[in-house]
């Protein structure tokens, strides 16, 4: 009877949509294709970034940091725990951090496991990992830390670097009076010398704020013009960036449960702010949340 009954159920919903104006019909297919909520799962994610500048600084970047930060002095610990009770508020379910997923998640979660249990002192450990990440995590009762970082192996023009003059080649393709148009360094030093007389917070505010990431990330834009229409060198280092960015991305993307309500925060250097915050807000998986939302309460 029921197997009856749902056939009937068919058969009418069937009768229904073929006497249905065939405009009609068109318009909803259009609305479900043009829908960007159509892919959505069961549940979106909230993602935030968190920017910062490294604390013990590795020297990787074109711009050397000159000015002094001690994350480990009496006045500079006081701050971060200011910092770490704001962005407590945000109550993340995963922190991740910029520490290379494939060489060291299980060495970074070893370490936690023992912080958590008080037998790994941090307190002679600058980086942020452990001051901002490992602290956040414990603090939260977090079981795990989260590594996402990833190399993007180089594809581009193979040239003799130690003997090329960048200056030299781009006179002599014509490129060097609009490449220099800009300068980024004086931007990067008024900004490395604000942290020494800016609160952590404060700083971390100002650095996080979309404007200043917009201008950062266009450095990049700036610089893709290196052999433009010969070895595409900017281009290709560009790419490089982008690269290792998406595969932050898709590390993030295989940690989360989007069947449960998850909200992820990931320290990274300010560098990747812009390009990690449009691929959250791009996708239909995730809802961006800006730092400075819970920065400056």
């Amino acid at each position: 009877m029921k197997k009856l009954v749902y056939g009937f159920m068919v058969l009418a919903l069937c009768i229904s949509c073929k006497n249905e104006p065939v405009s009609n019909q068109l318009t909803k297919q259009i609305n479900h294709i043009s829908d960007p909520n159509v892919f959505i799962g069961k549940h979106k994610t909230k993602a935030m970034v968190l920017g910062v500048f490294h604390f013990r600084n590795p020297g990787l970047d074109s711009y050397k940091p000159t000015f002094p930060f001690d994350i480990l002095s009496a006045k500079r610990q006081s701050e971060l725990n200011i910092l770490l009770e704001k962005i407590a508020t945000y109550k993340p379910t995963k922190i991740i951090v910029e520490w290379n997923r494939i060489k060291y998640d299980s060495i970074a979660n070893v370490r936690y496991q023992k912080f958590v249990k008080d037998s790994f002192d941090i307190r002679n450990k600058a980086d942020e990992v452990y001051q901002i990440g490992f602290q956040l995590a414990k603090k939260l009762g977090h079981t795990k830390i989260y590594c996402s970082d990833a190399t993007a192996p180089w594809f581009g023009v193979d040239l003799d670097w130690d003997n090329y003059d960048v200056n030299a080649y781009l006179k002599e393709k014509g490129q060097y009076k609009k490449m220099s148009r800009y300068k980024y360094n004086p931007f990067y030093r008024i900004s490395d010398s604000l942290k020494t007389k800016q609160t952590l917070v404060t700083h971390l505010t100002m650095i996080n704020n979309p404007s200043n990431r917009l201008k950062d990330h266009q450095a990049y834009l700036t610089n893709i013009l290196e052999g433009a229409g010969d070895n595409y060198l900017g281009a290709d280092s560009v790419g490089k960036w982008y690269r290792r960015n998406l595969r932050i991305f898709s590390n993030v993307y295989d940690v989360v449960n989007f069947d449960i309500e998850e909200r992820v925060l990931l320290i990274y250097g300010a560098g990747h702010v812009w390009q990690l915050r449009q691929l959250f807000k791009d996708s239909p998986d995730f809802d961006y949340v800006e730092p400075n939302t819970y920065l400056t309460k």
